[in-house]
This record gives C-alpha cells, structure tokens and sequence, in this order.
C-alpha cells in the first residue's frame, strides 16, 4: 500500500519493558496505559486502513471498439 506524506500510517506505542511495571497496582500503571494506548492506535490504523483503501483510484473502464 502506497501511503502519502500527508497522511502517514498510525504508529504502535512503545511497549514497556519487562522492569518498567512494579506490580504494585498503581493508579496509573504502565501496563494499563499501554493497552489503552494500543486500543486507541488500533483504532486509529483501522481507519487509517479504510481510508487508504477510499483514495486508491478504481480502474477505469474501457470499451471495447467492433
């Protein structure tokens, strides 16, 4: 799929490291935030998806002369 500057492809989150989660159950964990993250970026390509596919020309008909 060819993409256009202006309108480039959504970019995954940074996932967090193996030691960056204390497992305390903070408020705000990073694990969480990043779930929440990915949903949001998964949403965003998805559309980002569809509307590549709307901007791609469909091929034109041609007529075929007797």
């Amino acid at each position: 799929m060819t993409t256009t500057p202006h309108d480039p492809q959504p970019q995954p989150p940074a996932k967090p490291g193996n030691d960056e989660c204390c497992h305390s159950g903070c408020t705000f964990c990073v694990l969480e935030m990043y779930q929440e993250d990915l949903a949001t970026y998964e949403d965003a390509l998805r559309a980002w998806q569809q509307h590549q596919a709307a901007a791609v020309p469909k091929p034109r008909k041609t007529r075929k002369t007797p």
